[in-house]
């Protein structure tokens, strides 16, 4: 006698059948999904290879751990995706949000270089300094130990930056057009860095520059203003041609928010802090979080090359008795 199906399982059946072709090509186009990010991720990866000054050599991050405090080492440049990293703004990350960082935010020369999940530590920061990387919360640069490579790098004296050991070369380049307000203010404010860290212009012609063509003055609220111009957000009315304002008490005058320093306010990337020094000062934020990163002309340091003050980066947010900063300035 015939086996009766009963109505739902001929639905049930029907119904698996009418769906099973349409399963498979959902599966389908999510494996070309996957397959076509992991190849144009791989592909982005490999153009961001960072070559050490040291022939055939390349920053690695040792067995490709991408975990916390792994050790970061020179290798021999093999295109894996051990080696591919992201030159950002302030930041060199490798892999899904991990960051160089010196190891507990080290300020001693020898300290480890590590990876860590990006949290804007100060020593996660990384600047351009002539061929090599500095850590403005050390004054340290990223080196080779005894310039030897496959060992664990370090921090070390940016005397020897343009030594091959502390060499680091890549085809990134600025990302500044692209990044937000914020960050494409602290990414030109970088670049100004890096500019007058290898001395070319040289120091003279970038005053001039940052002055409107008065080199002699004290500069800080100048290098504010040029930086703004220059990633499109132009003062309308300072002392000199508008964009330029000369004077640090008054920048806060040039469309900002005024966050107090003593507010529960988390620095951003392009605000510019104010500090109450004799006559005022001003700074960009390059990198934020609660000790941020500053950029700055500094008149109270003599640069040899022009008599005038020197261009300085780091963490510092008092020098006590001279004064501190007392509030953040953030871009409307």
């Amino acid at each position: 006698m015939p086996r009766l199906l009963l109505p739902h399982t001929l639905n049930q059946k029907g119904i698996a059948h009418r769906l099973l072709p349409w399963a498979i090509v959902f599966v389908l186009c999510f494996s070309i999904v996957l397959t076509f990010k992991s190849v144009t991720s791989h592909a982005a990866g490999v153009s961001s290879a960072i070559k050490s000054g040291v022939a055939g050599y390349c920053l690695d991050d040792h067995t490709d751990a991408k975990t916390n405090n792994a050790p970061v080492d020179s290798w021999t440049c093999n295109n894996s995706d051990a080696q591919d990293w992201t030159i950002g703004i302030g930041t060199i990350e490798h892999g899904d949000n991990m960051c160089l960082s010196v190891e507990n935010d080290g300020t001693t020369v020898g300290d480890p270089v590590v990876l860590h999940t990006c949290d804007q530590a100060v020593g996660q920061v990384w600047l351009r300094d002539q061929g090599g990387f500095e850590n403005p919360n050390s004054g340290l640069c990223l080196s080779l130990p005894n310039s030897q490579t496959k060992e664990q790098l370090i921090t070390a004296s940016c005397s020897y930056v343009s030594q091959p050991y502390e060499v680091w070369a890549s085809s990134d380049s600025f990302p500044c057009a692209a990044a937000p307000q914020g960050e494409k203010i602290a990414c030109y404010a970088e670049k100004e860095w890096t500019q007058w860290q290898s001395g070319t212009p040289n120091h003279e012609a970038l005053l001039t520059t940052y002055t409107d063509g008065a080199p002699y003055e004290e500069w800080c609220a100048d290098f504010v203003s040029y930086v703004y111009k220059e990633a499109g957000y132009p003062f309308t009315g300072g002392e000199t041609n508008g964009w330029d304002e000369n004077i640090a008490s008054n920048i806060q005058n040039m469309g900002f928010t005024l966050h107090p320093a003593s507010s529960h306010y988390i620095p951003q990337p392009g605000d510019v802090a104010y500090f109450d020094y004799a006559g005022g000062h001003v700074e960009i934020v390059v990198s934020g979080g609660a000790t941020p990163t500053f950029v700055y002309g500094n008149s109270a340091t003599i640069d040899p090359t022009t008599g005038n003050g020197q261009m300085e980066a780091n963490t510092i947010k008092s020098k006590g008795s001279e004064g501190q900063v007392v509030y953040y300035l953030s871009p409307n």
